[in-house]
């Protein structure tokens, strides 16, 4: 998955499209499925490995970081 690697390359070049938005959508959609599964399945510890990519992504969806 390229988490961690999409949402730098659209840093600081105001290239914001619709379709790098939904990319960082649809990724945090899975790791939030994956929080869900591991909290289901008893294994909250493993919860925390997901935290960073969550907080990395909804920091690159804030408006306040997009240049127009």
């Amino acid at each position: 998955m390229s988490v961690a690697f999409a949402a730098p390359r659209q840093r600081g070049k105001g290239e914001i499209t619709p379709a790098a938005i939904q990319k960082m959508l649809d990724d945090n959609n899975h790791l939030i499925q994956c929080i869900m599964d591991s909290q289901n399945k008893g294994k909250t510890s493993e919860c925390s490995h997901w935290r960073l990519p969550i907080y990395c992504l909804l920091y690159m969806l804030c408006p306040d970081r997009w240049v127009v």
